[in-house]
């Protein structure tokens, strides 16, 4: 077996085994869309959490909440690849050399837009629509939480507003309209006059109602000042309720909604003693606060979101079922909010 045969044979080994792996990466792009949706998924899922948590902290120091949209993710991949070969003769001597090299490069690029202006501000500030509210609890999201996240007031009974505490009759309002809207006693009704307003209907026959049923709708009547004996009532945005066959109700804007759950965040207790904040608001109604915040000189292990600030992390523990779900409820209500395109601000980008 000579030299010049062990040459030619590793020369056509090399060059067999180059031309495989490039025909074997020139599909690449759908093997990594898998990989990096549920990647690029999951980190935009945390940092918009986070983002929240921080806006939540930075209003408890009475900082004005900044947001900033991944406008768009755009990943580049790119391989190449070459094979070098060669021999050489002389009279005194045989000469090969063989070689491959390749490139692989990942180069994603991140458009962020700061979210600001006339529209999304406005947007921030308005408050829910009593209609859509309604409506949100009629297809089954829990009337305490949506009530207790969203509503100042109902026909003049007061839900908390820190640093208060909830008129007496307000919690044990909502546990009732709970209870009426599992019996399929009440429920929205909306007209197809975009002039009309929607209305709360009783669906009440009075034989068939067991005691339960009967002294719940009794305590809705006297609390919320109904006329006895309606069915009907108009709902609407207000204060004060001068009509009997209406429902008047006074919702909160998601900022309102912020700025109330700030309240609720634990700060460290020097921060408050240095004037930096007010003191912590605790919630000791029924049912118990809608988000705790926990502050941490270490980082927390078993956190749902944790964001570091003022060298202190805050965080909602993942085993608190009603922060987070309260904390869920919030950025869903935020993602309903229509800045539109005149309310971004310059886009940035940043390549890999």
């Amino acid at each position: 077996m000579t030299i010049m045969w062990v040459l030619q044979r590793g020369f056509k080994t090399l060059l067999i085994t180059s031309t495989a792996l490039l025909v074997s990466c020139s599909s690449l792009g759908p093997s990594t869309i898998e990989r990096d949706r549920m990647d690029y998924g999951l980190s935009l899922n945390t940092s918009i959490k986070q983002q929240l948590l921080g806006n939540i902290v930075r209003l408890r120091y009475m900082e004005a909440p900044v947001f900033v949209d991944v406008a768009s993710v755009i990943n580049q991949y790119s391989l190449s690849g070459s094979v070098d070969a060669g021999l050489g003769f002389n009279s005194g001597s045989n000469t090969a050399n063989l070689g491959a090299g390749g490139r692989w490069e990942d180069r994603p690029t991140i458009t962020y837009s700061p979210i600001s202006g006339k529209k999304f501000s406005e947007s921030l500030l308005t408050p829910i629509s009593p209609e859509s509210l309604f409506a949100l609890v009629q297809s089954g999201w829990p009337p305490e939480l949506m009530f207790r996240l969203t509503v100042a007031q109902i026909n003049g009974v007061a839900g908390a507003n820190p640093p208060q505490q909830a008129a007496p009759g307000f919690r044990e309002t909502l546990s009732v309209w709970t209870r009426l809207r599992e019996a399929r006693i009440l429920a929205l009704r909306r007209s197809n006059n975009h002039n009309e307003r929607a209305r709360i209907v009783l669906y009440v026959n009075d034989v068939e109602l067991d005691d339960q049923t009967r002294e719940d709708l009794s305590f809705l009547q006297e609390t919320l000042g109904l006329r006895k004996g309606a069915k009907e009532f108009t709902l609407t945005y207000g204060l004060i309720s001068s009509d009997p066959d209406s429902l008047v109700v006074l919702t909160l804007s998601i900022l309102d909604m912020m700025v109330d759950l700030a309240q609720m965040v634990d700060v460290p207790q020097q921060h408050i003693d240095e004037g930096r904040t007010f003191p912590t608001f605790v919630d000791t109604g029924l049912g118990g606060p809608l988000l705790q915040v926990h502050s941490s000189i270490d980082k927390p292990e078993m956190a749902y979101v944790a964001i570091r600030d003022r060298g202190y992390w805050f965080y909602i523990d993942d085993r608190d079922l009603m922060s987070k779900r309260t904390f869920g409820v919030l950025q869903i209500l935020l993602s309903l909010t229509d800045s539109g395109d005149t309310a971004r601000g310059p886009l940035l980008s940043i390549g890999g």
